[in-house]
């Protein structure tokens, strides 16, 4: 019955997806008549635009740029060519809340605190997962930033875990919940745009095409899958998988991956539309771009599906590629760097200095050839009984505080994470002294921001919110 089940709900989504694409037909269709009636419009020039886009789930393992065999991302490749590739950036989590709090705050989630454990749709208590924390009103956002700075914001998602309702719309002159996926939020932007008048713009993008369960419509469905099997990655079989109750065969596995590369193949297409849209109204010289992702995803690599399970490289190596104005062409960098740092980053690129202290440093002594050394990244969550790691570049190590137990990896001779090093008394005894020094950074951010025993805000999910997490997976 349950296979039965997953075919109907396959061959739903499978065979009707053009519902879902008359929301972006219509915004296509509204620009272009926008567009005309502007006529020849012209933007100011000087002060550059920003554009941060961040691809929900998008692992950089799994892009052309960063070596990966499939074609998958071809336009990206060649846009990354036209700017700076960083080869290694690490993400401060491995899911879309506290994701987002840490690439907009520049702080750990240990000092943000929107990484909460109950406030999760795959809670088997419903009591519990009706509350969340959110991003607190005491943390300032890179939106806060660029609007005192003059600029014109907008932030655009398809909610889920990037809603307005956890605190991401602090500093948007607009936030809208309901963009839908990355082809009618560009088309809401570019229309957003040409109204605009006199001002700079920064403009924020979180997009979700790529999430499971999985984009399954043609053509991108035909491009990497070899042989179609009956699965879908819902809840009830995401949870299944995780926790053992369901084994997987490697053609299932397949048959996922290969949904998810043409799903970002999809998304590849709609980022070289936006593109040439923004070079047709005259604006991709005078503005400074970042394509990222929250978070990777997982394929079984270390015995679990999606990416809320675990922390290893698979979930937490996504892709940072800038380009615009200023920023040299065709360089790629090296050494690792974190999500984290973006936002010091992309404000120093216009000239800008925030007004806080940040736990990311501005990457523009790497973009310059300046720096090449590699930042000391750290990650965490609540989930799993609650997981940190510290990765100094080349040496990697995890601590699950539930279970107490530490691994370690060389990552120089063992990008895969299979050989566990820990017994390495002294290699051991080295990554415990960085993982405590970050610990107590953390501690002293903490202790900024939070009165002893404090709490931070809480948000009851209101209805809209609880289903837009039941269409991306995470409640039953």
């Amino acid at each position: 019955m349950a296979q039965k089940q997953q075919r109907l709900r396959a061959a739903m989504k499978r065979n009707f997806w053009w519902l879902k694409e008359a929301k972006p037909e219509l915004e296509r269709y509204a620009y272009r008549l926008q567009r005309l009636a502007a006529g020849a419009k012209q933007f100011p020039s000087g002060t550059p635009n920003v554009v941060l886009l961040s691809i929900d789930s998008l692992a950089a393992r799994h892009l052309g740029c960063y070596g990966y065999a499939r074609r998958t991302s071809p336009n990206l490749d060649r846009l990354a060519e036209s700017g700076v590739l960083f080869e290694k950036v690490m993400a401060q989590t491995n899911w879309t809340k506290p994701a987002l709090a840490s690439l907009l705050t520049s702080l750990h989630c240990s000092v943000h605190k929107a990484d909460f454990v109950t406030d999760t749709g795959d809670r088997s208590d419903p009591s519990a997962r009706r509350q969340a924390n959110i991003l607190d009103q005491r943390f300032r956002t890179i939106a806060q930033d660029f609007k005192q700075a003059g600029y014109a914001t907008i932030g655009l998602s398809d909610g889920g875990y990037a809603h307005s309702c956890f605190g991401f719309a602090r500093g948007f002159d607009v936030y809208d919940d309901f963009a839908g996926g990355l082809k009618s939020c560009g088309y809401r932007l570019l229309r957003w745009i040409l109204r605009q008048s006199g001002k700079p713009f920064f403009a924020f993008l979180h997009c979700w095409d790529v999430h499971y369960p999985y984009l399954d419509r043609a053509p991108y469905n035909r491009l990497f899958v070899q042989q179609r099997v009956p699965i879908v990655l819902d809840s009830p079989t995401r949870l299944a998988i995780n926790s053992g109750a369901q084994k997987t065969r490697d053609v299932e596995i397949q048959f996922l991956k290969a949904l998810y590369d043409g799903a970002i193949r999809y998304v590849d297409d709609q980022l070289n539309r936006l593109f040439e849209e923004f070079d047709r109204l005259g604006l991709k010289s005078n503005t400074i771009f970042a394509i990222t992702a929250d978070h990777g995803e997982a394929f079984m690599e270390h015995g679990a599906v999606e990416h809320t399970e675990c922390l290893y490289d698979e979930v937490l190596h996504v892709p940072l590629i800038l380009f615009g104005p200023g920023i040299e062409k065709g360089r790629r960098v090296r050494a690792q760097v974190r999500s984290i740092d973006i936002t010091p980053t992309l404000l120093q690129l216009c000239g800008l200095v925030p007004n806080r202290e940040l736990q990311g440093i501005s990457l523009l002594p790497w973009i310059l050839n300046q720096r090449v050394d590699d930042l000391l990244s750290g990650s965490e969550t609540r989930r799993r009984g609650g997981i940190k790691a510290v990765c100094d570049g080349r040496h990697k190590l995890i601590y699950h505080e539930g279970e107490r137990r530490t691994e370690i990896y060389d990552l120089l001779n063992d990008r895969i994470e299979s050989q566990d090093v820990s017994q390495d008394k002294a290699l051991r005894a080295a990554m415990e002294a960085k993982f405590q020094r970050w610990q107590y950074g953390n501690t002293q951010y903490e202790r900024k921001y939070w009165a002893t025993g404090e709490e931070q805000e809480k948000f009851f999910i209101i209805p809209e919110v609880e289903e837009r997490l039941r269409a991306l997976g995470y409640v039953e």
